[in-house]
This record gives structure tokens, sequence and C-alpha cells, in this order.
């Protein structure tokens, strides 16, 4: 249910951001064809390779049963939510070369910032210190790198 409602928001933040964007006239990002595919493929490849790693080392039916601390969750607690922020705005971004849907990254952050605080208040409750010491170890969005 998480999920659906990030995706939803999320879709709906960059519809507002690109028809802001017409409306107002902003101009467009203007950069090379090259650096344009380089970027896309870029975005497109971390997008699917994340979620189809993280579905992997986590399947739905394992979710909230079974903390998983390997492959992308070694480095990140929501390896999906950040493909949607990350690399779902810079694909749509992209794709209507807009620097009103490239700031969406904001609000679409805080949406999917308030959705990962929230499981983790249940995962807490699920898992309890082995969870507390996984928060210490890993960051939300981005990894988190020790000594």
């Amino acid at each position: 249910m998480n999920l659906i409602f990030g995706i939803l928001s999320s879709i709906l933040i960059w519809f507002f951001s690109i028809y802001i964007s017409f409306h107002l006239k902003i101009p467009s990002i203007n950069i090379s064809d090259i650096f344009w595919w380089i970027l896309f493929s870029y975005f497109v490849t971390d997008f699917f390779i994340t979620i189809i790693w993280s579905l992997i080392h986590l399947p739905p039916h394992k979710q909230g049963k079974k903390l998983i601390m390997s492959g992308p969750y070694s480095w990140t607690r929501h390896p999906v939510y950040s493909s949607v922020i990350w690399s779902g705005t810079g694909i749509i971004t992209l794709i209507w070369n807009s620097w009103i849907v490239m700031f969406s990254v904001i609000p679409v952050s805080f949406v999917w910032s308030w959705i990962a605080m929230k499981e983790e208040i249940v995962l807490y409750e699920i898992f309890g210190e082995r969870y507390k010491k996984y928060l210490t170890k890993t960051g939300v969005f981005y990894p988190k790198f020790h000594k």
C-alpha cells in the first residue's frame, strides 16, 4: 500500500511540475543529444537494476517477515524508494526537458521520506534491536560509508 501511494504521489508531483513548466513557459533544459542519451541510459539502467536486485533480495512475500541486510539493503534501507526518487525523477526530467521537473525531486523525496519513517516504525516493532543496529549501518536513501 505504501509503495502504491508513493508511486501515485510521485506521478502526481511530476505531472503537476510538467503542467507548471508549460504554463509558466520556463525554458527547457538544453543538453547535447549524446549527453541526454548517456544520462537517460544511466537513469533507466539504475532504476531497473536497483528494483530487480531489491526484489531478488526481498521478494514481496518476505517483506515485514524477514530482516534482509544483503544486496542493495546492505547499502540503503529503501533502495526501491531511492530508485523512484532519484532515477525516476531523472528519467521524467529528461523526457520533458524540464527544470521544474528536476526540482520536483524535493517534494518527491519528502513523500518517500514520510513513507519510510512510517515503515521504519513498524519494522522496529517487528525486528527490535536487530533493526536498530541495522539503522546505524545503512542510510535511508543514500549509502553510509564507514571507516
